[in-house]
């Protein structure tokens, strides 16, 4: 009798092992999460086996690649809840997937030489200001919080004919750095701290953090496709990523975890 308990707790290891998702997953990762995700893949592989293919791109590309190019990562991760809604909508991701993993803050940033003399929100009232860009919040997370922001602190009808869009974020960025607009309103991590090669980063300035509470929660997340070929890895994944030391390291690298807090604003993105 010992024999066969020892015998069946042995195919019950052996079975256990041979459960364990493997394979490949293929990921859609915003560039602004370059530098979070090649230490994540890292870790990943190594704790897993699980190989990562990572494909990184504008948010708003990745949407399109998925929704007009046909092409089936087996998840998407987006910088806010609007692009996973729009494809959650749209019958791409299955809703009970999606995972929020971090959370990010709204910075105004201005070029070097800040010509316009902006030290604070307030500022951007001044008549010296004439040109504000964000991404567009139609299209883009950031921009949707953004404009939120400014629409809680009782600034857009007074700034609205200073704001400029533009559908890409990366190129919103850049409109500052270039000195072409008078500010900008952004995630403080994308792409200033994970992906600081993609700007001239001695052209711009931090000059002040938007106030908590002005804005819904910025849920970072990510969510696994329908057409997944991989679900069980890919569901693995999207554990990973809120496990504790995956979220100690994301931290590290600049994401901060998600809390949400009482008496936040919140967001009507499912509404939209």
């Amino acid at each position: 009798m010992r024999w066969l308990a020892i015998l069946v707790a042995l195919v019950a290891v052996l079975s256990s092992i041979g459960a364990q998702p493997k394979g490949e997953l293929h990921l859609f990762v915003p560039c602004g999460m370059i530098v979070p995700f090649q230490r994540l893949k890292t870790e990943f592989e190594r704790q897993t086996g699980i190989k990562l293919r990572i494909t990184y791109d504008n948010g708003v590309m990745l949407v399109r690649r998925i929704r007009e190019k046909g092409e089936r990562p087996d998840i998407l991760v987006a910088p806010g809840e609007l692009e996973i809604q729009q494809l959650v909508r749209e019958g791409f991701i299955d809703p009970k997937s999606i995972t929020t993993f971090g959370t990010f803050k709204l910075i105004l940033v201005v070029p070097a030489r800040n010509r316009a003399g902006i030290q604070s929100l307030n500022d951007l009232l001044k008549p010296s200001v004439r040109r504000i860009v964000i991404a567009d919040p139609k299209l883009n997370s950031v921009g949707y919080y953004a404009q939120q922001a400014l629409v809680n602190l009782g600034l857009w009808d007074k700034l609205k004919g200073k704001i400029v869009t533009h559908w890409h974020a990366q190129e919103a960025v850049n409109y500052v750095c270039m000195g072409r607009v008078d500010a900008g309103i952004y995630y403080a991590t994308c792409p200033f701290d994970s992906a600081p090669e993609k700007v001239m980063s001695p052209n711009y300035r931090i000059v002040a953090e938007f106030p908590e509470g002005s804005y819904p929660p910025v849920k970072v997340q990510a969510g696994m496709l329908k057409t997944s070929k991989n679900k069980a890895a890919a569901q693995r994944f999207l554990k990973f990523l809120v496990e504790p030391k995956t979220q100690k390291l994301l931290a590290e690298l600049g994401i901060p975890n998600f809390r949400a807090k009482a008496g936040s604003i919140r967001t009507n993105l499912k509404g939209k």
